[in-house]
């Protein structure tokens, strides 16, 4: 009897840990969500994505979409069309093509507007590259800080992009560098074969490599009339850790959000986004908005649930040209500060005449977004459950 109870008691902690709708709180939803390896590329996250939401006994629908994304390989083009595989450790949005240039990462930067500077793999690097990860269930946060500058000043010196050969003593090693997708700078790494045709003044050319297709999750609660909201929060990539500020906050709001609602009259239709993918979730919401454009039916409204349950300022919203929007108007909403809305997917909703926010929490977590600060430890559970009663209270009157 005591080997059944003790049996029991051990499946029950197991479904604790793999279920969401055991857990009581959105900071809880948000260990579950990153306790998944959330690359586009892994099992893990189609697992994750394809049964998100179904242990919740909802009366709205749910659906599955499944969006065509880029993968962490590219074409590489060497002068004579022949075609090397490389590798990039953020997927790659677009393409770059240039001269050759090899350098150093101590060497001045000189005359590198419009080519493609050829590094080799630091040690740093490369021994974040070979770390024991397994100790450590949410993964952390991992930048090869100098190397990140020197991009940036490549950046702004007008390179094209940059090419990361093997260390000299791991040359089964791709290139790779552990940096920032603050950096801007498109870059991959090569394996030493390739490394050995790009010298000096060598035409190149990388693309991304499009990969198979990703899921991404939608929850619909009907309404009464033709007016449409969406909500969408970012439940992307995991190659620099948790995304605790870019990812776990908003998406664990939004699934605590969507049990709250459950079952609530609205006039309007709500729909709830979890956006899938390595970059922002940009992939992914440009398929949901392809798909609206193509069905007739762009929303009245966009709401993205970018950084929250910091708690370290007041709720405050990004709108496009800081707009006031006519929901900035009403109850709680008039309250809030505007700020500036940066570049992101909303630019493309923008772009097709929908009015689009984003609410955030945090005014400096924005800079720490995928740097060793951006951890799970930042996010507080009574601001996020906050965030939820908040958010339920104004969509119950739409």
């Amino acid at each position: 009897m005591t080997i059944i109870y003790s049996l029991l008691s051990a499946l029950y902690a197991v479904f604790l840990y793999f279920s969401p709708a055991a857990y009581a709180s959105p900071y809880e939803t948000a260990e579950y969500f990153a306790s998944y390896d959330r690359d586009v590329n892994s099992w893990e996250n189609v697992e994750l994505f394809e049964s998100l939401g179904t242990e919740l006994d909802l009366e709205m629908d749910r659906f599955v979409h499944y969006a065509s994304v880029p993968s962490h390989w590219t074409t590489l083009t060497i002068e004579d069309d022949e075609r090397f595989d490389g590798v990039s450790h953020f997927i790659l949005e677009a393409g770059f093509d240039g001269e050759v240039i090899q350098t150093d990462w101590n060497e001045p930067i000189d005359d590198v507007e419009g080519k493609v500077v050829v590094l080799p793999m630091t040690v740093k690097s490369l021994e974040l590259d070979g770390r024991d990860t397994s100790a450590d269930p949410y993964g952390e946060v991992l930048i090869d800080d100098e190397a990140n500058r020197h991009l940036l000043n490549l950046l702004e010196a007008g390179a094209e992009g940059y090419i990361v050969t093997p260390d000299e003593q791991e040359e089964a090693y791709y290139g790779t560098i552990y940096t920032s997708p603050r950096t801007r700078l498109p870059g991959i790494g090569v394996d030493v074969e390739t490394a050995d045709r790009l010298t000096d003044g060598t035409h190149v050319s990388v693309e991304p490599f499009v990969d198979d297709e990703v899921p991404y999750v939608e929850f619909i609660q009907p309404g009464k009339t033709d007016e449409e909201i969406v909500i969408l929060a970012r439940l992307d990539g995991t190659g620099y850790g948790d995304h605790a500020l870019w990812s776990l906050g908003g998406s664990s709001i939004l699934y605590a959000l969507i049990e709250q609602m459950d079952g609530i009259d609205t006039d309007a239709t709500i729909r709830y986004v979890f956006l899938n993918g390595s970059g922002g979730g940009y992939e992914t919401a440009m398929d949901y908005l392809e798909t609206a454009k193509q069905a007739e039916t762009l929303p009245s409204l966009v709401l993205s649930l970018d950084i929250l349950g910091t708690g370290e300022d007041a709720r405050f919203v990004r709108t496009k040209g800081m707009t006031r929007l006519p929901v900035l108007e009403q109850g709680s909403w008039s309250s809030l500060d505007v700020k500036p809305l940066g570049t992101s997917y909303l630019d493309e909703f923008h772009a097709e005449g929908v009015p689009v926010m984003s609410l955030s929490d945090s005014l400096t977590a924005e800079f720490d977004a995928l740097t060793e600060a951006d951890t799970i430890d930042r996010l507080s559970n009574e601001a996020m459950e906050d965030h939820v009663a908040w958010l339920t209270d104004w969509l119950a009157t739409q």
